[in-house]
């Protein structure tokens, strides 16, 4: 989708809606299923053989515990189809909102290939940033220059 898409939804339904992008979900199941699986086959061989102690036996099973984690966060995110991301005329929302009027900035997409993110930081030193992912929204620069405009039109 692209800005004068999400203006046009805005403007007809009163928001645009974010959802995950169920097939980006589906393939990182996939590959933290496979790790998860080869994970544990390995520690099982390990704890056969009697291999399973000191610290490369504790980073075994903390890589499981992260496949296990990774694996089960993502069929949750495929399963309930959350956490989406919402802008309307209030403001930024993301599981929780940010009004318009208490957002100072939106930083540039930031991170690593494939898993960047954009931040929308609140006036509010307290209040954590809203951060808005690839897993939502494809093209993150489009986006963010979409936001700044909204912002910039709900300031004056």
């Amino acid at each position: 989708m692209s800005a004068e898409t999400w203006t046009s939804e805005l403007e007809s339904k009163g928001s645009v809606v974010f959802p995950p992008r169920r097939g980006r979900l589906t393939i990182r199941l996939a590959g933290f299923g496979l790790l998860m699986v080869l994970s544990a086959w390995t520690n099982i061989d390990h704890i056969r053989a009697g291999e399973m102690s000191g610290t490369l036996g504790v980073l075994r099973l903390t890589a499981l515990a992260a496949f296990v984690y990774g694996t089960g966060l993502t069929l949750w995110q495929l399963i309930t189809n959350r956490p989406v991301v919402k802008v309307d005329a209030d403001g930024i929302s993301r599981g929780r909102s940010l009004r318009w009027s208490g957002i100072t900035s939106i930083d540039d997409p930031a991170g690593l290939p494939g898993v960047r993110t954009v931040q929308v930081r609140p006036a509010d030193r307290r209040t954590r940033p809203i951060s808005i992912p690839q897993d939502n929204v494809e093209d993150l620069d489009a986006l963010t220059h979409w936001l700044r405009s909204l912002h910039d039109r709900h300031r004056s």
